[in-house]
């Protein structure tokens, strides 16, 4: 409560929302964004009209190891699963912050994009 940490959630949760919304206009890999507060997701694609996934569903892919090691290397811990990945940055983050995160998510997804294009 101190901290006000359900109000920033919210409000950063707005400007997460749209980061993610700027990723997916840009990006032919990302299927779908979803989030709540400050709690998002990643959907990557093959194809956009068929939605078929960029990555099985047995947690075996090459692109998806790729992007997950990218991300580490530059100082973004985020899960990867299938062929998906969150964004949950911490409720005491700055916009400014959270703003350095998606550059590194957006420079990222041109491994995903690569794939998708062949």
């Amino acid at each position: 409560e101190e901290d006000r940490l359900v109000e920033r959630s919210k409000e950063m949760g707005h400007v997460m929302a749209g980061l993610l919304d700027d990723l997916k206009a840009e990006h032919a890999s990302i299927g779908d964004v979803r989030s709540i507060g400050l709690f998002g997701i990643v959907e990557l694609v093959k194809n956009r009209e068929t939605k078929e996934p960029l990555a099985p569903f047995n947690g075996n892919s090459p692109v998806m190891q790729k992007l997950g090691a990218y991300f580490k290397e530059k100082g973004l811990y985020t899960f990867t699963h299938w062929h998906t990945f969150f964004t949950n940055p911490p409720l005491s983050i700055t916009e400014a912050e959270l703003k350095e995160g998606f550059e590194i998510i957006n420079e990222g997804l041109a491994i995903a994009d690569e794939a998708v294009a062949g």
